[in-house]
């Protein structure tokens, strides 16, 4: 274990960008098996030849401004499918609207009948079937 640790003194290691790599290569590598594709099975190596490039690249800065370019497009999208499952989730408790003015995504809890939704951002009233 000392040796393998010694070997990886001055690599960089594996990174969001790298596992996400990871993950869409055993992706591919399932559906190119499972519909027998040798040319999307062929990609795949190379998607894994490439983590383990990053893996064990010494240069250090130029993967981690990869990963950040990677990172600032995951993020938001990221933030997004967390936001819609959520919403999903708390569905049998809570009703989402929009507010007509400014769009601002409201929830009320269910079953109080017809109420008087007042928008947190615009001040906007109006009246809503939770």
């Amino acid at each position: 274990m000392n040796g393998f640790r010694n070997f990886m003194i001055g690599r960089y290691g594996t990174d969001q960008f790298t596992l996400a790599l990871l993950i869409a290569g055993m992706i591919l590598t399932f559906i190119g098996n499972a519909f027998k594709l040798k040319l999307l099975t062929m990609f795949t190596y190379v998607i894994f030849l490439a983590c383990v490039y990053r893996t064990m690249s010494r240069n250090i800065t130029a993967r981690q401004k990869e990963n950040n370019t990677f990172l600032r497009y995951w993020n938001p999208l990221r933030s997004w499918f967390k936001t819609k499952y959520n919403i999903v989730k708390s569905s049998r408790n809570y009703k989402y609207f929009k507010c007509p003015k400014c769009k601002q995504e409201l929830r009320v809890p269910r079953g109080r009948g017809k109420i008087v939704v007042t928008c947190q951002k615009c001040n906007t009233k109006f009246i809503q079937k939770s």
